[in-house]
């Protein structure tokens, strides 16, 4: 994705009979620079001295280019620069100068994202500029808990989440609209803009970094942003400014991380970027989030888990010592166990998780798979093809179990259990608290510790962690199972804002339940012999 700017004036700004009000921009800088002060980190409370980027590209041609009636040019503002450039910080400041400085009577703006929460992030900053502003704004403005209000002007400042109903009535004057990328959709923005009829010099403000290609509003937002700058869309109306990755730049060359940074060596480290950089070697989910986030590249959607190189590092590709020399070394040692039932059609995996006794020694794990063979010879052949899975040489070799029927007989997973713990110290099983109560209740019985082990983002992301810094530490030893590795291959993870991550079955290329059943024998293997799984919710 290439750097991209609005060119000034904008190609069609002569049919609003657009000038230049150089003292319009200056009193927005000024404004800025004189009132606002930052609100983070080691610049916090001093003021807000605008880079030239922010002036050259954002706030000069934002508030100093009119129409002819006076009014500015630009109804839309978009801007797309990589995290830890003050994104944010300029938008609070953008929203303040827009509350005040336009003097619109009665004014509505609103601080707009894809939930609540997000939103509050750019109100929040807002509010502690407000805080930490002179007395000349501060004694303009009041602060509540969800609003700021300008008593001279009647206007107010809120957070709204990017849901559109009950928004049709509202009559705003500007929105910013924080990180659209994580939007699905543009119904809020578009309720918005319809609201904005009455306003007199009305401005939607859209600031994100960089998304998945070809995914959700934000897509289109940059779609758009970059058609109306190469000439392909006729919009003098609206303002861009996008810093990224160019076309053919190596990412992993400094050089680029300056160039798609504007405030690369002031909030941007280089030396942040370099150890993300070499975190991003190792994990191709790593690279995407670096490439994404901090050079505003708008990459595919590949979720993709474990490095495979490192994966194998773990025990090599060939041989059999999953099978033959793992099983001889760690019996009789202390072990937690992971179930995965999945479906009782497909795979279901079974894995021993062996926690080092030391610093020194590495994770071990045993994985036993089941698979139903079908009612006819035919119906294994035709599962092979459709997963492109050698399920017949996995069964010869010993690395799954081949059920009679069409489901999995979990009385042969049973036997292979209770077999297990005569083998094995086995203190723990954990299991998917929603599939089949009837085996785990009949393993309770026998005195087989198992206990529930939630899906969620609060469960899962703890041990999936875990299991993923191992394998790149090169701290296990899997033996090299070979549906292990599929599994491993085939894995794909989902994140929440807030960068939590769990296996995703949905967004996968294959078979992952023998990653899943690892993740939860690591989780109840790092919580101990408690089984307080709540650790991980905590970490």
């Amino acid at each position: 994705m290439p750097r991209k700017f609005t060119s000034l004036p904008p190609a069609g700004a002569d049919a609003f009979g657009a000038w230049y009000d150089d003292a319009a921009a200056d009193a927005a800088v000024e404004f800025i620079e004189k009132y606002i002060r930052l609100t983070e980190g080691e610049w916090t409370g001093e003021p807000f001295m605008l880079a030239d980027w922010q002036k050259d590209r954002i706030i000069r041609p934002l508030f100093g280019w009119k129409r002819a009636d006076g009014t500015r040019l630009f109804r839309d503002l978009y801007v797309e620069v990589p995290r830890k450039n003050g994104k944010t910080e300029l938008a609070a400041a953008i929203a303040l100068l827009l509350l005040v400085a336009d003097g619109e009577m009665v004014a509505q703006g609103y601080c707009m994202a894809v939930n609540e929460a997000q939103a509050k992030i750019l109100f929040n900053k807002a509010a502690r500029m407000v805080g930490l502003a002179p007395p000349a704004l501060a004694q303009e403005l009041v602060g509540y808990k969800d609003s700021i209000y300008c008593p001279g002007l009647q206007a107010r400042l809120a957070p709204l989440s990017a849901k559109p109903t009950g928004k049709q009535g509202f009559n705003p004057h500007f929105g910013i609209c924080d990180e659209t990328h994580e939007w699905l959709s543009g119904d809020l923005a578009q309720a918005m803009e319809e609201g904005m009829g009455a306003r007199r010099q009305p401005l939607m403000v859209y600031i994100t970094t960089a998304g998945v290609f070809g995914e959700g509003y934000g897509w289109e937002l940059h779609d758009r942003a970059c058609r109306v700058v190469d000439g392909e869309i006729d919009d003098p109306t609206m303002l861009v400014a996008i810093w990224g990755l160019e076309d053919g730049e190596d990412w992993r060359d400094p050089d680029a991380w300056a160039a798609a940074n504007p405030n690369y060596g002031v909030s941007v480290k280089p030396d942040f970027l370099a150890a993300q950089a070499a975190k991003a070697e190792e994990s191709p989910r790593q690279e995407l989030r670096f490439r994404r986030y901090s050079l505003n590249d708008w990459t595919e959607s590949d979720h993709r888990f474990f490095n495979m190189e490192y994966w194998d590092a773990c025990g090599g590709r060939d041989g059999f010592a999953w099978r033959d020399e793992l099983p001889r070394i760690l019996a009789g040692r202390e072990c937690w166990g992971g179930l995965d039932l999945s479906s009782t059609t497909d795979t279901t995996a079974w894995c021993l998780a062996f926690p080092p006794p030391s610093r020194l020694e590495p994770w071990f794990m045993l994985w036993r798979f089941f698979l139903p063979e079908g009612l006819r010879s035919a119906d294994i052949v035709e599962r092979e093809r459709r997963d492109r899975a050698p399920y017949r040489q996995w069964r010869d070799d010993g690395a799954m179990t081949f059920t009679p029927g069409n489901v999995v007989d979990y009385d042969v997973l049973y036997d292979q259990i209770i077999e297990d713990s005569k083998t094995f110290n086995i203190r723990q099983i954990a299991h998917d608290r929603w599939n089949s109560v009837g085996l785990v209740t009949r393993l309770a019985d026998d005195g087989v510790d198992m206990v529930g082990f939630g899906q969620g983002f609060a469960s899962m992301t703890g041990p999936t962690k875990k299991l993923e810094e191992i394998v790149l530490a090169g701290k296990l030893n899997h033996g090299a199972h070979p549906v292990a590795r599929r599994h491993a291959r085939d894995t794909a993870v989902e994140e929440d804002a807030a960068e939590n991550m769990k296996p995703t079955k949905a967004k996968a290329t294959g078979r992952i339940d023998g990653t899943v059943a690892a993740i939860m024998a690591v989780g109840v293997g790092e919580a101990g012999e408690g089984g307080d799984v709540s650790f991980w919710e905590a970490a």
